[in-house]
């Protein structure tokens, strides 16, 4: 059941990707920055719905109040922020645990092996499902445009209902190993289809990302200051501890990031902040319980989680071979404690 409109907008924070440390010796890509949801219809990167042109013929939308505009928008943007955050990084973007494997699949995939397209644990047409029925959630929300999100959105949807059928036939002619009757002629045939269109939905899903991450850090910026305004100091100093943890785990883009002393001190600086934040965050839902005021217990939770995160910190210090990935987890696992409050 739709919450009712009202000052409280729901959150939408974008997590890391999970496995961005893996191996000793490879650099991957550096962890992504992890802006967050709502804000009001102000926003530089969306506005309400405009009445069409008089020569329209699509019926006009009903008015609707910047109040109910500004929640719409912040629903908007968290649908776009969980379609991202469940389909992570991609496949084969890097950080999957059988690197050797997936550096073979995507290799094949540029020379369009039709042998390459099974349905491996580390990669399949799943998450590009997934993917298309998330961002279809984010659209048919209607009451407020976003439009250079919106576009885009359309369009990887598009390309991903192209895609997904010749990439099930693939699997299954494989499965099937029909390449044993007609010498791979059918699979060759297919990956002529395949390749240029996996790259194109891959290269479409990095512009989205890339405009999501920008609406939602102009959203978390306005959540803020709203909370300071209001004086709602339990949602200020929660949004302040995760993005302390962020700049924690912004520092390490590879294990040889926590040999630079550099590095260490200033996530050592991060850290006596955190602590202190959660500290303050901590004498904030206490007060409110003690005042009978009804606080969800999602902040304890996510106050739980830092707290561990802390821990994992100290630890990925001393052996980040061990412990580094572990930092990213518990931090995603605090987003996700986030998300889930309303």
């Amino acid at each position: 059941m739709m919450k009712k409109v009202g000052k409280a907008l729901l959150l939408g924070t974008l997590v890391i990707n999970a496995a961005l440390l893996a191996g000793c010796d490879d650099k991957p890509e550096a962890p992504k920055a992890s802006p967050t949801a709502p804000t009001t219809q102000n926003s530089a990167s969306a506005r309400k719905s405009a009445a069409p042109e008089a020569n329209n013929s699509e019926a006009k939308k009903p008015a609707i109040s910047d109040e109910k505009a500004a929640y719409k928008l912040s629903e908007k943007v968290s649908y776009y922020v969980k379609a991202t955050n469940a389909y992570g990084g991609g496949v084969l973007d890097g950080t999957s645990s059988w690197p050797d494997k997936e550096k073979k699949v995507k290799a094949g995939i540029d020379k369009k092996d039709y042998r390459v397209i099974e349905s491996w644990l580390y990669f399949s047409s799943r998450p590009y499902s997934s993917l298309s029925n998330n961002l279809k959630k984010a659209l048919k929300v209607t009451e407020v445009n976003i439009d250079n999100i919106d576009s885009k959105a359309e369009a990887i949807v598009a390309s991903i209902d192209k895609l997904l059928p010749v990439w099930e036939e693939l699997e299954k002619y494989n499965k099937m190993k029909k390449y044993e009757d007609d010498n791979g002629a059918k699979g060759k045939e297919l990956m002529e289809v395949f390749t240029p269109a996996f790259n194109q939905v891959n290269a479409q899903y990095k512009a989205l990302e890339a405009e999501i991450r920008v609406a939602s850090e102009e959203m978390k910026q306005k959540r803020i200051e709203n909370y300071k305004q209001e004086g709602r100091l339990l949602e200020l100093y929660t949004e302040e501890s995760l993005e302390l943890a962020r700049s924690i785990v912004g520092q390490f883009s590879s294990l040889k990031d926590y040999k630079d002393k550099a590095k260490i001190e200033q996530a050592n600086k991060y850290l006596a902040e955190l602590e202190e934040k959660l500290e303050l965050q901590t004498a904030e839902y206490n007060k409110a319980k003690e005042e009978g005021k009804k606080v969800d217990s999602g902040y304890s939770r996510v106050n739980d989680r830092l707290v561990k995160f802390v821990g994992t910190y100290r630890d990925a210090r001393k052996k980040p071979g061990s412990y580094a990935n572990n930092l990213v987890k518990d931090f995603n696992s605090a987003i996700d404690t986030y998300n889930s409050i309303r």
